[in-house]
């Protein structure tokens, strides 16, 4: 099955062996379930099996991380492999230990996403994700062992046949003549990559030799299987042949199994590969990150400023908007939407308007319009660069508390219907803290969205007051809206009032006022006069 020649899994062994040996430095490997990284697992596994149980001087920690939004499929199968490694090790009395992170509860996906409204991200160089919810957890554990024993090797599995960008890292972190690199982040850490040099062939030739049981009792066919469904059965690679000629099986396993809410790639091929290979349950999750997606960028869902309370601004060259030379907007192209606000059609295309994109409207209340019309470019605001004159148009924020209270619901909702856990307790107990924090005067908008889906109520639901009933509130808001004074303002008022309140020195509630009053959005028209000015 192996298309490299010099492949051979005795002098890996061995080079592991002679690496483990040389030092007192505890081992750390990344375990994702996937291919490569178990292949590690399984030569390290048979190294130590191999040893001496005197020369086994020093643990060997199995680290895997769950970002809590993990492809069920792939989740259920690292936990239980997982499992069946430390105790299969410890039962042959092998010194490896296998552990499971996840980042914090309230810094995980659902916290950012529906606790505090960052919106999902969708391009590769703005994700937040990969940093908090898998770099995070695993860089604490590192530092941890770091911290208690001075310094660890961490073993990967990659290679450098995986891509060209992969090989070009592995390449530039490669010190000519060692076998160790250091982290590129990481102090008194130092990695080693054992199968560096391991086409994918040669990777599924040692995890299905023997028929595919693994050392620990396992067998990697359930892995290969994984592979086969994530790709639809089609593998990209060669075909082997048994003795008598006969097709056997397809090398697989360029398949990636990614997080089932990702938002950053444009198809999530292993998901839709499950569910097109029967995995029929999953279908709810594709239908949700569409729907998520769908709503991204809905005005009535956005905040027109950062949580920080800044503004951002993006280009609108006037060449490209609806507008002649006084500014004026083209009323053929201006429409109302279903929330009542105005928008203009960018695309010039015949159209029906319910076929309309977000990408395809351009809100008026984002754009710098004239005082004496609504619906003309106020052009002492128009810029001019080498593309030509522009305005700065308002850029979204986060999502608004309406969005974060339905994205909560329809999550809930599927992790009901599916009867898998979709979101854990400890993370809607750190959304709930998050919106009361911030925006929730109720302070039961998460308990009662829960208990009208699940028909029951949550373990704390007794203990949350409401900070007004409801004619109070009504009474607040309907005096905001006569003053034409943000609702979300006084939100923020309130609050951090009623955070502070017992507080002896008063000067925490008069610093987180004054903060409050301070952020940009209040006093977006001055800021923009001043910038103009200059």
């Amino acid at each position: 099955m192996t298309t490299n020649e010099k492949f051979n899994i005795d002098d890996v062994i061995k080079e592991i062996e002679r690496v483990y040996l040389h030092d007192d430095r505890e081992w750390i490997i990344g375990y994702s379930g996937g291919k490569d990284s178990t292949v590690v697992v399984q030569l390290v596994f048979k190294m130590l099996l191999n040893l001496p149980a005197e020369k086994r001087h020093k643990k060997v920690h199995i680290v895997s991380s769950d970002t809590l939004i993990e492809n069920p499929m792939i989740i259920d199968y690292l936990k239980n492999a997982s499992e069946l490694i430390g105790k299969s090790a410890h039962e042959q009395n092998i010194p490896l230990y296998t552990h499971m992170v996840h980042p914090r509860y309230d810094n995980s996906f659902w916290a950012n996403i529906i606790g505090k409204g960052l919106p999902t991200p969708t391009s590769i160089r703005f994700r937040w994700c990969t940093e908090k919810l898998k770099i995070q957890p695993s860089n604490q554990f590192i530092q941890d062992k770091v911290a208690q024993n001075g310094e660890v090797i961490v073993l990967l599995g990659v290679r450098k046949s995986e891509s060209i960008a992969r090989r070009n890292r592995i390449n530039k972190r490669e010190i000519d003549g060692y076998l160790l690199t250091p982290h590129a982040t990481l102090t008194n850490t130092y990695v080693y990559n054992p199968i560096v040099d391991l086409v994918t062939d040669d990777v599924w030739s040692v995890l299905l030799s023997n028929n595919g049981v693994t050392p620990w009792g396992g067998n990697n066919n359930e892995l290969f299987a994984l592979y086969m469904g994530a790709e639809s059965g089609e593998c990209p690679f060669t075909i082997t042949k048994d003795s008598e000629g006969k097709i056997e099986t397809p090398s697989c396993g360029n398949s990636r199994f990614g997080c089932w809410i990702c938002t950053v790639v444009n198809e999530d091929k292993s998901l839709t590969g499950f569910i097109d290979n029967g995995e029929d349950w999953l279908a709810p999750l594709l239908d949700f990150r569409t729907w998520i997606l769908k709503i991204r960028n809905n005005h009535e869902y956005r905040q027109q400023y950062r949580r920080d309370g800044n503004h951002y601004y993006k280009k609108a060259y006037l060449k490209n908007l609806p507008v002649n030379e006084e500014g004026i907007i083209d009323e053929t192209r201006i429409k109302q939407g279903d929330n009542g606000k105005e928008f203009i059609i960018l695309n010039n295309k015949d159209i029906d308007i319910r076929e309309l994109t977000n990408k395809d409207k351009l809100y008026l209340e984002l754009l710098p319009l004239s005082e004496s019309n609504n619906h003309q470019i106020d052009m002492s605001k128009v810029l001019e660069d080498e593309k030509g004159p522009y305005i700065n148009v308002l850029g979204y924020g986060p999502f608004n508390f309406k969005a974060r209270k339905t994205i909560l619901k329809e999550l809930l909702e599927i992790q009901r219907d599916m009867d898998y856990e979709l979101i854990t307790m400890e993370e809607l107990k750190a959304i709930d803290k998050i919106w009361d924090d911030e925006a929730d005067l109720s302070k039961r908008s998460l308990v009662d969205i829960y208990n009208e889906v699940f028909g029951e109520k949550l373990p704390w639901d007794e203990y949350k007051k409401p900070m007004f009933d409801n004619i109070a509130m009504s009474t607040i808001y309907n005096a905001c809206d006569n003053a034409n004074i943000s609702r979300n303002l006084i939100n923020k008022l309130l609050i951090e009032t009623e955070k502070n309140k017992h507080q002896s020195n008063k000067s925490k509630l008069r610093h987180s006022i004054e903060k409050t009053f301070n952020q940009k959005y209040l006093h977006k028209e001055v800021i923009e006069g001043i910038e103009n000015d200059n």
